[in-house]
């Protein structure tokens, strides 16, 4: 297969969703309406923003797929289609949840009505997608690692380091603030940026 294609798809996924979360503006506590309320006055850095991260876990779907081909290239079928399942399912969910959150707010301001009407009725329902959508997604991005740790592509010490940067990652987005936002966008770049750059090298 082509590595260096499979790197560079690779790549594309962390620089989309740091673009799409550094673009969010700054929120300090989403758990409150009023403070969620300001930033997302700043309608087009708060739709666009969301919209791009939603796409990059649309793109992130396609990563999976050909992560998944690499794994079935290399005869790691059941690992393989575990995780894809997981990525997909966890994909989908975090990019509808951030589609909700960045349009529906901006939706209801053009209403003419505070967008806080918008997180006091739908706060907890976007939470609970956010969290089952980032746990699938997060074990389903460890199911890959060990995967792709079998065939040889990352090296077995990566292996560990890449797991636990997944869980971190996982455990970043119980944080109530932009701040666990940016630690995401910083894992999703070292995570995913070292798995290009293993790719590359395993097409060597």
């Amino acid at each position: 297969m082509d590595n260096i294609k499979i790197a560079v798809i690779i790549l594309i996924f962390p620089i989309l969703l740091s673009a799409g979360i550094f673009t969010i503006p700054y929120v300090s506590d989403y758990s409150s309406n009023i403070i969620t309320e300001l930033a997302a006055l700043q309608s087009g850095r708060w739709l666009w923003g969301h919209i791009i991260s939603a796409l990059a876990f649309g793109w992130a779907i396609i990563v999976s797929h050909y992560i998944t081909q690499y794994l079935y290239y290399n005869e790691q079928n059941r690992i393989g289609t575990f995780s894809l399942y997981l990525t997909v399912a966890g994909g989908i969910l975090m990019a509808t949840g951030l589609g909700a959150d960045g349009i529906g707010p901006v939706a209801v301001m053009n209403a003419g009505v505070q967008p806080s009407v918008f997180f006091e009725g739908s706060g907890m329902i976007i939470t609970i997608i956010f969290m089952v959508g980032i746990i699938l997604f997060g074990f389903g991005l460890i199911n890959q690692i060990i995967g792709l740790g079998r065939t040889g592509v990352i090296p077995d010490i990566f292996v560990f380091v890449l797991i636990a940067c997944a869980i971190i990652f996982m455990g970043f987005a119980a944080l109530p603030s932009s701040m666990g936002l940016y630690c995401i966008a910083y894992l999703s770049v070292l995570i995913y940026g070292c798995l290009s750059v293993l790719f590359c090298l395993s097409e060597t």
